[in-house]
């Protein structure tokens, strides 16, 4: 009976590459960066004032370049952790925050979603180098799970927590990136 795994000599691609790093960095990055957009979209969904909306995104366009600089010359898995760090005690200072500023403070923090997805980018860049079309793809899905995340599981957390625990329900999936950025994910070389 004729077997349905190809033979071990088969080989499908050209180049090696570990499939297993590939595989959870293309898998763990994305979904970093739809935590950041998610994180933008609660923050537009309970700001008080609709200008505050713009906060999170003119920070983030700017944290952009100093992330994809860092990037280039270093780790991308370290910067992500790190951005995630920052990322989760800005969520934490969100859920905590009374005064207008400090709302205003949690959005200029919420800016690091911004580098968090240029990272993403960067890292992803260095797995497919050429491969535009697919970073492209690939962005724009996360962002959509991104904003999906939050519109469906905001109303819900509000609801039966108060507006309060919504920030600090994106720290468990956020805390579970994280550790298994450090554990599993290395750079490409």
């Amino acid at each position: 009976m004729p077997s349905s795994v190809p033979p071990p000599t088969l080989k499908a691609s050209i180049q090696p590459v570990d499939g297993y790093q590939m595989l959870v960095a293309m898998l763990l990055m994305p979904l970093a960066s739809a935590l950041a957009v998610a994180s933008w979209t609660l923050y537009a969904l309970l700001a008080k004032q609709p200008i505050y909306v713009l906060i999170p995104l003119c920070s983030g366009a700017l944290l952009v370049w100093p992330a994809l600089y860092i990037a280039r010359l270093g780790d991308t898995c370290r910067l992500m952790q790190w951005l995630l760090l920052g990322l989760a005690l800005v969520l934490g200072g969100f859920g905590m925050a009374s005064q207008p500023w400090e709302f205003l403070l949690v959005g200029v923090g919420l800016g690091l979603g911004g580098a968090v997805i240029a990272t993403g980018i960067a890292h992803a860049k260095g797995w497919m180098p050429g491969r535009w079309v697919h970073l492209c793809v690939g962005l724009c899905l996360a962002l959509a799970a991104g904003v999906g995340l939050s519109l469906r599981m905001a109303p819900l957390v509000v609801q039966a927590y108060g507006w309060r625990a919504a920030p600090f329900s994106l720290l468990i999936p956020l805390f579970m990136i994280m550790l298994l950025l450090w554990l599993f994910v290395e750079s490409p070389e």
